[in-house]
């Protein structure tokens, strides 16, 4: 009897040390330390449309994770606005959400929204009332240790015409938490351990220019027809075929810079030079581009702020008449005939 109840005492004793082995984490600078995202130099045309883009900040927050063999193995990210929902409320724009009437305040809360955007992957992350959703990279099953930056974009969305009752803003958002997880933990594990989070609190602080409109676009709508190209012609990864012209027009004033920047209307994180095809495009393997000059243009954010994210300068008002581009197939992958279509949009900025 003794030497059975030795055993069953040493048979405890290991069950207990294997469940207090901890699981591991990634790390950050500080645990729950705030993240501001900056949103500086906020400009709206007189005549910003209703879920324009009139401001945007990016940072990138530093992680560390280390190798991990349990479960499927590495860590992923994920974001949840839990403890805010209350707060916000979705908006007619997609993946922009606002502060609830009543804790908007003032001008400037009734009149903005927000859009949040993993800036590694273009993705827009929406996540009101959803739980912990996923963030993408740098998620991953490998069992390697890792390390790198969140790159994290916040856009501030205008709402309605009140904003133009603002010209000064210094105001915050307190949105939600990045975190990364061990993937041997489900999404409702209890406590913290294996987890690691990062508050995400977008903070405006700037005057409200108001631009004004030197030019008007004479071409609001400008349909581009690529000729007919067999998909043998695209053959090889980068290949090109289907070079087309076309114009904006402008009818400008003097007194002013004119810059463009183009947004990929089915994708409005994608801030490469491809041309994200619609939904309705039949054929695999392919994309567009838009040159200016003979270079392919990058895609930004649909805004008027100054610097945007791959705007350029088209000239002086005085002498600007027209923007000339071209449009382009481009082979992505192995090619398989059908339809290709791409829509993108011009925000002029005034400068």
């Amino acid at each position: 009897m003794k030497i059975y109840k030795l055993i069953i005492v040493i048979l405890i004793g290991l069950a207990k040390s294997a469940h207090s082995a901890p699981i591991s984490a990634c790390l950050g600078t500080h645990w729950s330390a705030e993240w501001w995202v900056p949103i500086n130099n906020v400009s709206i045309p007189l005549n910003a449309a209703n879920g324009s883009v009139i401001g945007s900040g990016t940072i990138e927050v530093p992680y560390n994770c280390p190798a991990n063999i349990l479960g499927p193995g590495g860590f992923r990210f994920e974001f949840n606005s839990a403890g805010f929902d209350a707060d916000y409320e979705e908006t007619g724009f997609p993946g922009v959400f606002r502060l609830i009437p009543w804790k908007a305040t003032n001008d400037f809360y009734r009149s903005v929204g927000l859009r949040l955007i993993n800036a590694e992957s273009g993705q827009v992350i929406s996540a009101l009332k959803k739980g912990w959703v996923p963030w993408g990279p740098p998620s991953t099953t490998s069992t390697r240790p890792f390390s790198g930056t969140l790159k994290v974009r916040v856009d501030l969305i205008k709402i309605n015409d009140l904003i133009y009752n603002v010209s000064w803003v210094d105001s915050g958002f307190r949105i939600g938490d990045i975190r990364s997880i061990n993937n041997s933990l489900d999404s409702y594990a209890p406590g913290i351990e294996g987890q690691f989070r990062w508050p995400i609190v977008p903070w405006i602080t700037s005057s409200i220019s108001h631009m004004p409109q030197s030019c008007t676009v004479t071409t609001p709508n400008v349909p581009v027809r690529l000729p007919p190209t067999a998909a043998s012609k695209l053959n090889t990864v980068g290949t090109t075929a289907g070079d087309t012209g076309f114009n904006i027009g402008l009818s400008c004033k003097t007194g002013t810079n004119v810059y463009v920047t183009l947004t990929d209307l089915t994708d409005a994180g994608n801030t490469g030079n491809q041309l994200t095809l619609t939904p309705d495009s039949t054929a695999k393997g392919v994309k567009l581009r838009i040159l200016k000059n003979g270079q392919p243009v990058g895609y930004g954010p649909d805004s008027a702020e100054i610097g945007n994210l791959n705007q350029w300068l088209v000239g002086p008002s005085a002498s600007t008449t027209s923007i000339p581009l071209s449009a382009q197939y481009i082979a992505t992958d192995k090619v398989s005939g059908g339809t290709v279509k791409g829509v993108a949009t011009f925000t002029m900025s005034y400068q």
